[in-house]
């Protein structure tokens, strides 16, 4: 069992003292060194325990010893060998912990990306609906408007002579392939003008040739 005094000198520049021991008997020498992993320097008034040591000089002095009621500091080795356990436990429960985590996760990565495509398909066939009746309509050409633009007459299939009316005069005239004003003549239904497939036909609805 490790003796008990009272430190009643401290000289701390110089790092020794005095411990009066509580059974009596001669002060005992304390050296910095004995007191092993304080939290703070020694002071006079505190209760010191200690074993005691005789040197080879016959001198008795205190060994081991420690402050009454401060905690002893943790030495590196201890902390060190603390720090490596934990060093060891965190990976373990790091692997053990998230695993059914990442078990739901992947169980459930499927059925997330089935609602996910099932969305966009959803979207796409709302948008593709949401653009066809917004889109006008394609309008139906006018008859009127096509047949009052001359470039765009159309004779039928083997009826190329033109039923031509004269701007100047009102003569109805009708030109053939190969007449000298054929090409530039343009054939506009508005006005009456229009296409024949025989000259007999031409003649039969009140046409002439067109003088060459």
């Amino acid at each position: 069992m490790p003796n008990k005094g009272k430190l009643t000198t401290w000289k701390d520049e110089r790092g020794f003292g005095f411990i009066k021991p509580d059974h009596g008997g001669k002060e005992i020498f304390l050296h910095i060194s004995a007191l092993k992993r304080i939290n703070r320097r020694p002071k006079v008034g505190d209760t010191i325990l200690y074993e005691l040591t005789t040197e080879s000089n016959g001198k008795v002095r205190a060994s081991n010893a420690s402050i009454e009621g401060v905690i002893p500091e943790t030495s590196d080795v201890h902390r060190n060998q603390l720090q490596v356990q934990a060093t060891k436990k965190s990976p373990t429960n790091f692997r053990t912990s998230p695993l059914p985590k990442t078990h739901k996760s992947k169980r459930g990565r499927p059925v997330k990306i089935l609602i996910s495509l099932g969305v966009i398909a959803f979207i796409t066939i709302i948008a593709k609906g949401f653009s066809a009746s917004n889109s006008p309509s394609p309008s139906t050409p006018n008859p009127d408007t096509v047949i009052s633009n001359p470039n765009t007459s159309i004779n039928q299939p083997g009826c190329n002579i033109k039923g031509n009316i004269s701007h100047n005069t009102g003569n109805k005239v009708y030109h053939i392939p190969g007449m000298e004003d054929y090409e530039s003549t343009v054939i506009d239904p508005l006005k009456g003008e229009k296409w024949f497939c025989s000259e007999s036909e031409a003649i039969a609805n009140g046409w002439r040739k067109a003088p060459r």
